[in-house]
C-alpha cells in the first residue's frame, strides 16, 4: 500500500511577527516533523478546517468504539482504597484540633463501645466486620444531660428479691458494672440489722430477679458485703456497663436512677451535699456522701451519676431521717467502695 506524505509546518509562533494579533508560523526546516497525511496539525485544528472527530471518531473521552459501559474512570479494584481515603478525610475533618475533646462510639450488640480516636474505632469495626456507618462522634466538651440519662436508663434495673423462708419480697435497684454483672445494696436482697454480724450465707435463700421494660430475668447472688451494704449479682442480660469514677466535688450536679415504691427507673436530679460522713459506728462501717435529691424506698441500689461525665460516683443506700419521714437528706455509698468490691469479685474488672 502506498502512503502519501505531505510536509506540514508546526504551529509554533515565530518572533518576527506580532504575537497577539497576528501569530506567525515558523519556516520549514530540515528538522520539521512530516506526519502522515491523515494526521492534522495543531494549526489545522486552530483554524477550524479540521474536526478532530472526523479523524478520530472516538476522541474526547471514549476508550473504545460503542457506548461506554461505565462513566467512571476509576477501576473497580480500587474501591477499598477509595473507602480508606474517604475514612481518612472524615477523620481529619472531625478530629482536627479537637482530639482531646472527642470520643468515638461504635454500636455493638447490646450497646456500644467508646474509643478515644477515630482510628481505633475504625480498626475495631474492621476486625469485627461491622458497618462503617456504626461509627459516630461523641462531643465531650459539652455533654448532653438528657443523652446521659437516656443511656444510663438502659443499664439500670428494678430488683425483685423474695425471702423464700419468710415469704417477704423486697424491691430496689441495680446497675451494670461489667458484662452480665450488676451491683445493688445487700439489704435489697434481704433485710438485716447492720449492727449485727451477718455472713454472706444469710442471703442464700433469696430468689432474685432483674426487671426492665416488663422483662424479668433470674439473677444469681455472687457475693455480698453486709458491712458496706453491697451485693454483686450475675444475670444473663446483654447490656453495656456504666463506667465508675471516684473523683467528685461538693456542689457538683448529680443524677440518681432508682425504682421508688417499685416504679421502675425513675430519675431525680440534685447536687452532692457533702462527703466523708459517718453514719454508723460499727467496725468496718463506710463513710458516705450526702446527696440532695429525691430518694424513696425502692431507690436503694440505684446509681448516682455525675452529670458532667455520665459516670457512676456512688450508689443510693439509705435515707437519713427519723420516724420514717423523708427530709431530703440521703446517703450514697461512694464509688471507691464499689470499685474495690468489683475488683475483688469480678475477674479482670475494669471501671472504664
Amino acid at each position: 500500500m502506498n502512503i502519501k506524505k505531505v510536509a506540514q509546518r508546526t504551529s509554533l509562533p515565530f518572533d518576527n511577527r506580532r504575537w497577539n494579533s497576528d501569530p506567525s508560523i515558523s519556516p520549514a526546516t530540515s528538522k520539521t516533523t512530516i506526519p502522515f497525511n491523515n494526521v492534522p496539525t495543531i494549526r489545522d485544528i486552530m483554524d477550524g478546517g479540521v474536526n478532530i472527530r472526523d479523524v478520530y471518531p472516538h476522541a474526547g473521552g471514549d476508550w473504545s468504539p460503542g457506548e461506554d459501559v461505565s462513566k467512571s474512570y476509576k477501576e473497580p479494584g480500587d474501591d477499598y482504597k477509595r473507602r480508606e481515603k474517604d475514612e481518612q478525610i472524615i477523620a481529619n475533618m472531625l478530629d482536627k484540633g479537637k482530639s482531646e475533646e472527642q470520643q468515638w462510639k461504635v454500636k455493638v450488640r447490646g450497646g456500644s463501645k467508646t474509643f478515644i480516636s477515630f482510628n481505633l474505632a475504625r480498626d475495631y469495626v474492621r476486625e469485627n466486620n461491622l458497618p462503617f456507618s456504626y461509627i459516630s462522634r461523641i462531643a465531650q466538651a459539652q455533654p448532653n444531660k438528657v443523652g446521659i440519662i437516656a443511656d444510663s436508663l438502659n443499664k439500670t434495673f428494678l430488683v425483685k428479691s423474695i425471702d423464700t423462708v419468710n415469704g417477704v419480697m423486697e424491691t430496689g435497684s441495680a446497675f451494670c458494672v461489667a458484662p452480665t454483672y450488676f451491683i445493688t445494696c445487700a439489704h435489697v436482697l434481704k433485710s438485716y440489722n447492720k449492727h449485727q454480724e451477718i455472713s454472706s450465707q444469710f442471703f442464700n435463700d433469696a430468689t432474685v430477679s432483674l426487671v426492665q421494660g416488663g422483662t424479668e430475668q433470674r439473677a444469681v447472688v455472687i457475693n455480698t458485703d453486709p458491712k458496706l451494704d453491697i451485693a454483686l449479682l450475675k444475670c444473663n442480660i446483654d447490656t453495656e456497663p456504666l463506667e465508675i469514677e471516684t473523683a467528685i466535688m461538693i456542689g457538683e450536679e448529680i443524677v440518681a436512677i432508682g425504682s421508688p415504691h417499685g416504679y421502675e427507673n425513675n430519675v431525680s436530679t440534685g447536687t452532692l451535699g457533702s462527703i466523708g460522713r459517718k453514719i454508723y459506728t460499727y467496725k468496718g462501717a463506710p463513710e458516705y456522701m450526702f446527696i440532695d435529691l429525691s430518694v424513696f424506698p425502692g431507690s436503694s441500689g440505684g446509681p448516682v451519676i455525675k452529670a458532667s461525665t455520665g459516670k457512676v460516683v456512688g450508689m443510693v443506700t439509705l435515707i437519713v431521717s427519723t420516724g420514717g419521714s423523708n427530709y431530703g437528706l440521703n446517703a450514697a455509698l461512694p464509688a471507691s467502695y464499689i470499685q474495690e468490691f468489683c475488683r475483688t469479685n469480678i475477674k479482670n474488672f475494669s471501671s472504664k
